[in-house]
């Protein structure tokens, strides 16, 4: 999902392959755990617009539930 591209210059930034957004090493260095969210919810926004078809019918992922009967976890 990103690739790290350095300039010519000699800074390094993380780049998103779908759009081309970029986010300087120096910010994940100086601001981990903002960043990381950041990167998440950039993730997520990607995720979510792939959900929705071109027609604007949602593609739902249905995932197998379990289902526990009774108090206290036993079932």
């Amino acid at each position: 999902m990103y690739s790290t591209i350095r300039n010519v210059v000699g800074e390094t930034f993380m780049t998103c392959n779908d759009c081309g957004d970029a986010i300087s090493m120096n910010t994940l260095c100086n601001k981990p755990i903002q960043s990381a969210a950041d990167m998440l919810q950039h993730i997520a926004a990607h995720n979510a617009s792939r959900a929705v078809a071109a027609d604007g019918h949602i593609n739902p992922r249905l995932e197998a539930v379990r289902v526990l009967s009774g108090h206290g976890g036993n079932a």
